[in-house]
Parts: structure tokens; sequence; C-alpha cells
């Protein structure tokens, strides 16, 4: 049920992209203004997921899950629904901090069903219900919006949050609310040196990677000479070995955290690394491609592991905060490749997102390794 969650929650915040040209000549506004529907909604799940987080953490987590569906719903209802951009940005903003606090929610909900020993199978059900949103959800959003207007996107994930809210009221235990915990030292246990170190280590990975894949479209159809639907048909494909990486990622977290984060950061700056020798060759550009989208989505799942290992008594916030900080990181590595590919071309971009995934797999490695245990206690 929480991957089911996940999905919507995905699209919702994915499939906006492909509607931004019917979105903007809909309100009368430039492809650029609307793309501060993307801003606005990261903006929403950075700020405002930890302190949600906190906000909740007295309630049981059935609770808190539901609410979150609920206002999931209303978002994407009013985003259907609005007539002006502002309330269309604001619509968004409700729908980003509806989507952190399920998110967090959901990881805990999944961890609890699962148990801590397989936190990182749990980890990997979340976050591969988003993966599928961009293999299947985005695509059929675009489709859909092609159809029937961007509205009517809209008006389907509504519908399909308060069908998952249904599904979770059925099927989603009651569990007995978080123990009153001591705030003061739950912030200290979210300002430990190690914890900080692991946090600005997954947010220079995850600027580098987008630093680079925010541009992928862009390099298979200019530098590799990829046609529209080969380029298409190697996104799908990407989709699935994302999702084998989300599975693999977590499986492996379950096992060895430590080396499963490390081994897969290396092979996500290997395989940007490798990119400015491949790009001219289509056959070549594949299996990298396949590769790099694999890694990243390990890398994901296990620096959500690690940190949730190193984070008691204060899990539930750090986990908010290590999804603020992904979403930090993408935005920090979408604006500066767009610098870097400027001054650089693409080669530029590669090796520099290849050079801060190893910056930041140095910082991973200084920090002391986190034991299951600790995490169960």
């Amino acid at each position: 049920m929480p991957a089911l969650g996940a999905l919507v929650l995905g699209t919702s915040e994915l499939g906006v992209a492909g509607l931004l040209p019917r979105i903007g000549a809909d309100l009368g506004i430039s492809v650029g203004t609307a793309g501060g529907l993307v801003s606005v909604y990261a903006v929403a799940v950075a700020l405002l997921g930890p302190p949600l987080t906190a906000m909740t953490s007295r309630l049981s987590r059935r609770r808190v899950l539901l609410g979150a569906l609920g206002a999931l719903a209303v978002g994407n209802g009013v985003t259907a629904l609005a007539t002006c951009f502002p309330a269309l940005l604001a619509a968004r903003a409700l729908t980003g901090a509806a989507a952190a606090s399920y998110a967090v929610t959901a990881l805990a909900v999944a961890t609890a069903l699962t148990g801590p020993e397989r936190r990182g199978r749990a980890v990997a059900t979340v976050f591969g219900g988003i993966t599928v949103s961009a293999v299947v959800g985005v695509p059929v959003s675009t489709l859909l919006g092609d159809v029937f207007g961007w509205r009517a996107v809209y008006g389907v994930l509504a519908a399909l949050s308060m069908a998952v809210l249904v599904a979770a009221v059925r099927l989603v235990p009651e569990s007995a609310p978080e123990p009153p915990s001591d705030m003061p030292s739950r912030l200290r246990a979210l300002a430990e040196a190690r914890l900080l170190v692991t946090f600005a280590g997954n947010a220079v990975v995850t600027t580098g990677h987008y630093m680079a894949s925010t541009y992928l479209v862009v390099l298979l159809t200019r530098e590799t000479g990829l046609s529209t639907t080969a380029v298409g048909v190697l996104l799908l494909a990407g989709g699935v070995s994302g999702t084998v990486g989300t599975i693999v990622g977590g499986t492996s977290a379950d096992r060895h955290p430590r080396r499963a984060l490390s081994g897969a950061t290396a092979l996500l700056a290997v395989s940007m690394a490798v990119i400015p020798l491949v790009m001219a060759s289509p056959a070549l550009i594949w299996p990298v491609t396949l590769l790099w989208t694999a890694a990243f989505n390990a890398f994901s799942t296990a620096a959500q592991v690690n940190v949730s290992l190193q984070a008691h008594p204060a899990t539930d916030l750090a986990a908010a905060a290590n999804i603020s900080v992904f979403n930090a990181g993408i935005a920090v590595g979408s604006a500066a490749g767009g610098l870097v590919l400027t001054i650089a071309g693409f080669t530029g971009i590669a090796l520099t997102g290849a050079a801060l995934a190893l910056a930041g797999l140095t910082a991973l490695l200084l920090g002391p390794p986190a034991s299951v245990a600790s995490a169960s206690r």
C-alpha cells in the first residue's frame, strides 16, 4: 500500500513537467513562468518536511498517513480546478507539503510492517513506487494531457489519491502513538557531526547526478544522434533499470549498509565519468546510461537506510531532513548544470558530476559505520 501512494505522489510531482506547455497556454503565461510549479513543489518538500514530521511525531503513523493522503487528494483536486496561476502555485505547495509528510510516514509504516532488519526493503518499496511513476505515470500523464487536457490529469490523480486513502483505511493497521520524546535530545541527535557529514555527502552526490542527468535528453539527441523514439525507449529502459537498482540497493543495505552506499556511489561516479568516452556511440551509450540510472537509484535507497541507522532516536526527523537534502541537491544540480553546460559542454557536466559524486563518496566514508541494531533499539 505505501508503494501505491508513492506511485500517485511521484506522478503528481513529476507529471507536471510534460504538461507545462498546455498549462502555460491555458493560463496565458510563458512555459518558463509555468516552470515555477516545479520549483514551488520542491521548495515545499524541502522546507516543510522536517517541521511537519516534528509536529506530527506524537500521532499514530496511520493517522498521519491518512491525513497526508487526504491533503494530497485536495492538492491535486485544487490543481485541476485552479483558474489562475497564484492559485495553482498554492495548490502545488499544498501537494508538496502533503508529499513530504506522506513519504516520511510511508517509510515508517513500511519499516514497521517488514521489521527493522528489513529496513532497506521497506525503503525500496516506497522509493520503488516513485521510480515506477517516472516510468509509467509520467508518460501516461503526458498522453492524457494531450488528449483530455492537463486538468483532467490532476482530476484523475485526485481520484486516485482518494482511492489509495480508502485502501489505507482498510489495510493499514492502527499503531500506538510514538512515546513522548525529548525534542532537545532528538535535535541533538540530528545535529551530530557524523549525521551532518552524511547529509552533506548525500547532497553533493545528488547535486552531481542531477547536474548531468537534467540534460541527458539533450545529450542523447544532439551528441549521440539518437532519434526521439530511440531516446524514449532508452528512458523507459532506464526506468526499469532504476527500479532494479532500487531493489538491489535496498536489499544490499539490509546486509551491508555502508558497503552498499559506497559501492553504489562509486558506480555512479564511474558511469558519469565514462559518458564523454561513449557519447558519440549509440551502441555504447545504452549500457552506460542504464548503469548510471541503476547506480543512482541504488545510492538513493542505501543513503536513506544509512541515515536511518545513524539517527536514533531522531529517525523520523532525519528521514525528513534527508528528503529535503535530496530536493536541495536536485535544485542546485539542475541550475548549476546549465551554467557548466554553457561553459564546458556535455563533457564538462559529465566530468563535474562524476567529481562531485567522488567528493560525496569521500564525505560518506568519513563517518563511522552504523549498525542495524543501533537503529532498532
